[in-house]
């Protein structure tokens, strides 16, 4: 993402506290941090967090490849720094790229923005490591079994929530105008017994628009847009 990046490493302790101290540096450098120091770092918001069941560990991934699609920047399936085209996509697991091992050092530096030397059997594609090098897809395929499972998981309108409460933290969970349509249509059928808002009377549509605030989080300005109503006549019932 353009302000923040997810990780999720496998390993035991003291590899990924390696991993995760190198991680905090380079973060360092990029930031123009120029001298290692802790409290300086502390800036950068950095939250590990401990994967404990199956279950969490499918729910981070699809959190993770949900992250474009939640920032309402693009897709998972093309939003291009994000790995979700490797998962149950063989044309892509199969691909061809240049091995990284066939790039002369000097020119490796340039072309990956780093003095590290990267893995040689590492495929690339115009200076871009392609996600399969990297991306330990076998590992969620079997995790989840198929692509709609994962595809299932990604849409999931509470995962954001359950994340957050295995992160042990509070999120706030925001829901796009279609997807809160969609809510507030299922409530006009199975609690106000009628197929659209345009056929409640004033008094409901605002009892609906109170209940869809406390239930779904829904801004004033987003209940505006989707009941017609003005903002204005919101704030007497939010």
């Amino acid at each position: 993402m353009d302000n923040h990046i997810h990780i999720l490493l496998e390993g035991d302790a003291l590899e990924c506290g390696k991993c995760y101290k190198w991680i905090m540096l380079r973060l360092a450098q990029m930031a123009g941090i120029q001298k290692y120091k802790k409290d300086k770092l502390s800036l950068l918001d950095i939250k590990p967090v401990e994967i404990t069941s199956r279950k969490q560990f499918a729910n981070e991934v699809a959190y993770i490849l949900r992250n474009p699609y939640k920032a309402r920047m693009s897709s998972p399936y093309s939003y291009k720094w994000n790995s979700s085209d490797v998962y149950f996509n063989p044309w892509m697991s199969n691909s061809k790229g240049e091995p990284v091992g066939s790039i002369p050092v000097s020119r490796a530096r340039e072309l990956f923005h780093t003095k590290h030397t990267l893995p040689p059997h590492y495929e690339h594609t115009g200076g871009r490591i392609l996600n399969r090098c990297f991306v330990d897809y076998k590992r969620v395929e079997k995790l989840l079994e198929s692509d709609l499972n994962l595809f299932d998981t990604i849409r999931l309108w509470d995962l954001e929530g359950a994340v957050a409460m295995s992160h042990g933290v509070e999120e706030k969970i925001t829901f796009t105008d279609s997807e809160l349509a969609a809510k507030i249509g299922t409530m006009c059928k199975k609690e106000y017994h009628t197929e659209s808002i345009e056929l409640l009377d004033r008094k409901t549509l605002l009892t609906l628009a109170r209940a869809a605030s406390r239930r779904f989080g829904a801004g004033k300005k987003q209940l505006s847009r989707l009941l017609g109503v003005s903002p204005e006549v919101l704030d007497a019932v939010l």
